[in-house]
Parts: structure tokens; sequence; C-alpha cells
């Protein structure tokens, strides 16, 4: 089958407020575009407004003040309207147990209005896709975790809307499970589609976002002044800090040799961080090192990782 995914399909969300019964702010004054073909990564602790956010968008929650344009309509508490560009897959999943996975798929090609021809091709397309054939007669109760998330997916392929919201696809997944989702996810955004994901498995959503977000009580926490948002490029650069890890015989000799403004030992112990903004001058320090007699053992460029990032940016703007 081909997707009859409309092309260039865009998510604003402009100046958004969502307040709940409380008036306590989940969201304060947030926006974001996010654009067809990437994958964007949002992050942040639990109660930062991450699911608030993806409810808004979606429609189902009316934003206090501001605006939702899916495709350049707006969505805001309409999710009838917000259902012909986004799709939603929800964390707890909200799959419901004593149906069959056929069952499951045909409940959202109605909810989704499909003629049935339409219905039976992009059903067809999902099981094919997603490796469903053999659980088709199975409740959704009988399926291990990792099956109810594929099927929970089949309501993407069904909809087969431009703009995707995954909250917490992988939760719950083992090693083997969460690769196979994020090839999925990563599919979907080769197809022009505008992803959204929220996950707290940082390390594979290092791997499959394009770019990212972190929100704390609601707001961006800027990784620079004005610039809410970075890059998986950004990211394993170091933000333009440029350092290089390297494995040596004596790592406390050496940064003794090179001095604290080019050298410091890591935690571990066993490795230098050199401060080096570039190749030639990471290997001008190697050079020094090895004539003063120190052995080399491994030299690599220095990133950071998500984990490091949101955890660093969490300390610095605790939660008020």
């Amino acid at each position: 089958m081909t997707s009859d995914v409309r092309p260039r399909a865009r998510l604003e969300v402009r100046d958004v407020t969502i307040r709940y019964a409380t008036d306590v702010a989940a969201v304060r004054n947030l926006s974001l575009t996010l654009v067809p073909g990437e994958v964007f990564g949002l992050v942040g602790p639990n109660g930062a407004g991450k699911s608030s956010l993806l409810n808004c968008a979606a429609g189902l929650i009316a934003p206090h003040s501001g605006t939702i344009l899916a495709d350049n309509e707006d969505v805001g508490g309409n999710p009838q309207r917000a259902a012909r560009h986004v799709v939603l897959m929800p964390d707890p999943l909200g799959v419901y147990l004593d149906v069959t996975a056929s069952e499951y798929m045909r409940f959202f090609s109605r909810a989704y209005s499909l003629p049935k021809e339409i219905a039976r091709t992009r059903i067809a397309h999902a099981v094919d896709r997603l490796g469903l054939a053999p659980w088709l007669d199975h409740e959704v109760e009988a399926l291990s975790a990792g099956w109810q998330r594929r099927l929970a997916l089949t309501r993407v392929l069904i909809a087969d809307a431009p703009i995707v919201l995954l909250d917490e696809p992988a939760a719950g997944l083992d090693v083997s499970g969460r690769r196979d989702l994020l090839r999925l996810v990563r599919g979907f955004a080769s197809e022009g589609r505008a992803v959204l994901v929220t996950s707290h498995i940082l390390p594979e959503l290092e791997e499959l976002a394009d770019r990212f977000g972190i929100i704390q009580a609601g707001q961006w926490l800027p990784m620079r002044e004005g610039q809410p948002f970075f890059t998986r490029a950004e990211l394993r650069a170091g933000f333009t800090q440029s350092f290089w890890r390297l494995e040596c015989s004596d790592p406390a000799a050496a940064c003794t040799s090179l001095g604290q403004e080019r050298a410091e030992l890591e935690p571990d112990g066993e490795r230098i961080r050199l401060m080096a903004a570039s190749r030639d001058e990471a290997a001008a320090l190697v050079e020094q090192l090895m004539r003063a007699g120190h052995k080399i053992y491994h030299l690599e460029a220095g990133g950071r990782s998500l984990d490091d990032v949101t955890l660093a940016a969490l300390e610095e703007r605790p939660k008020p």
C-alpha cells in the first residue's frame, strides 16, 4: 500500500498555557513548531507537562490561552477536527483487553469514519507492516506488552495522519522490543510525517530524535540564551565545547603535565578529558604526552549524552 499521508503538514503550538480545575498551570506560554519528516524528542520529569501538551495538541484538552494549529487548522479543544491531522498513542495505551486484535483495529477504523474498502486496505497494511498476522484472533489481554504496543501503533497507520504524537511508546519493552519500535517510529518520519515522542528511556530517544526540548514545570529549559531546542548534532558536538576522551598509562600525571585548562580527570579516574577545539589540537596534546613518556591507548571525540544534558539542565533549574 502507498500511504496517502498529506505532505508538508506542520504542528504549531503558539504561546499555549494549559490550566486545570485547580488553576494549576501544567503548561505555561509554550511554543513549538514540529515539521514534516522530523522526530522531536520531548524530555522532562514526571509532572513536567509532557502528556498535557500532547493531549492538547490532539484536541483532547482546550488551551487556557494560545493556539494549536495542525496543518494550519485550529484544533485546540476540538478532537474531531484534530483527528483529521493528528493521531495520538497515549500512555497508558488505553487498549481494550477483552477484544481481539482484529476487533481492536476495526473499532479504530470506525472511529475514524473510514469507508469499508479504505479501512480494509489500511488494516491489511498495518498487519503486514507490524507483523500482527499471527495474533489477529487473540484477545488483547493475551498479548505481551510488546505486541500490545505494536497493536496500539496500528491506529497511526489506520488514521494515516501526517502528525504523530507518541507518549512513552517504549515503556515496559525489553531491549529487542524497544529497538523494533524505534525503527518503526523512524519509518513514520521517513514517510514525511511529523513525529513527537516523549520517553524516559533517554539513550534510545537520543538515537531516534532529530531535535530535542527539555520541559520542566510547563516551560522549556533553554540550552543557550533564547534557544530552547537542540539537535542531535549539537548534542554530540558537546554544544561547541569540544573535548576528547583519552586513555593513557598514567591519567593523573598526564593531567598535571597538560594543566587544568587543557585536561581534567574523568570521574572514573581512568580517562582524561582533553579540551581541544579540533582534531589537530587534540593530536598536538597527545604528542606532548607521548614526548613526556606517556603511553596512549585510545582517543575519541567526546560529546554529551542526552542523560547528561537533561540532568544538568534540571539541576540548574529546579522545579519551583
